[in-house]
């Protein structure tokens, strides 16, 4: 047999070039130590020159944990709400659940079969039943329970309002008309009055509530009484 070793000299090392490196660490460590001061120092354990030479340890130490794709989203948004209005000086208090369920009964959603003056009106009657602390004024309470009153489209369009830039209500009232009635629906509304006429098929009590009704959505109509007067349907 060569070099003079029987099969039961050879062992299988599944792991030899971890043994291999283990060695040649060895080695280069005895050639710079004095061959006096050999003796006096204690050689290293199997489990820490596994532990040293291993790959998975020194990648471990030299690359940190890498964060996942998703943790770029969720690192600057949690705990924030980006769906609410928030007013320059929002209020606290309690609402009773008939006073939302009122706010929340036929909630305008911005299209254009909805008055918008109509739906004032309704948030104006619904509010007086709500009850707040002394501390609350009537503009803080109005900006806190307006929101529940809006769904859709109108809902959408409050939230594009900065958080904090509202500081009456007076300010959120006069942006709602300014979105929901412009001067081009204003125009219109008024025309429509100007030009009203009692249907073919329309009794004198429908043509007459009919025309209130439009009155009533164009409140700033500026027509005079005798104006009203001639354009009002007659028996």
């Amino acid at each position: 047999m060569r070099g003079g070793r029987s099969k039961d000299d050879l062992q299988f090392d599944p792991e030899i070039e971890r043994t291999a490196r283990s060695k040649r660490k060895a080695v280069r460590l005895s050639k710079l130590v004095p061959p006096s001061a050999r003796e006096q120092i204690p050689s290293p354990a199997p489990s820490e020159i596994e532990k040293s030479t291993s790959p998975k340890s020194s990648i471990m130490r030299e690359r940190p944990a890498r964060p996942k794709l998703g943790d770029y989203g969720l690192a600057n948004q949690r705990g924030h709400l980006t769906h609410t209005f928030r007013p320059a000086n929002p209020a606290a208090f309690d609402i009773k659940i008939t006073v939302l369920n009122g706010l929340r009964d036929k909630q305008f959603d911005g299209t254009e079969n909805m008055s918008s003056h109509e739906h004032l009106s309704r948030f104006a009657e619904t509010y007086e039943f709500c009850v707040s602390p002394a501390t609350v004024t009537d503009s803080q309470k109005k900006l806190r329970l307006f929101p529940f009153t809006l769904t859709g489209k109108a809902r959408d369009w409050l939230l594009t309002i900065p958080s904090g830039t509202i500081q009456t209500w007076d300010e959120l009232e006069l942006k709602f008309l300014k979105k929901y009635f412009p001067m081009s629906k204003y125009w219109d509304k008024k025309m429509q009055i100007q030009n009203f006429k009692q249907r073919g098929s329309e009794s004198l009590y429908d043509a007459w509530e009919r025309f209130t009704l439009m009155l009533k959505r164009c409140p700033n109509h500026e027509l005079s009484k005798k104006s009203i007067s001639k354009s009002s349907p007659r028996a």
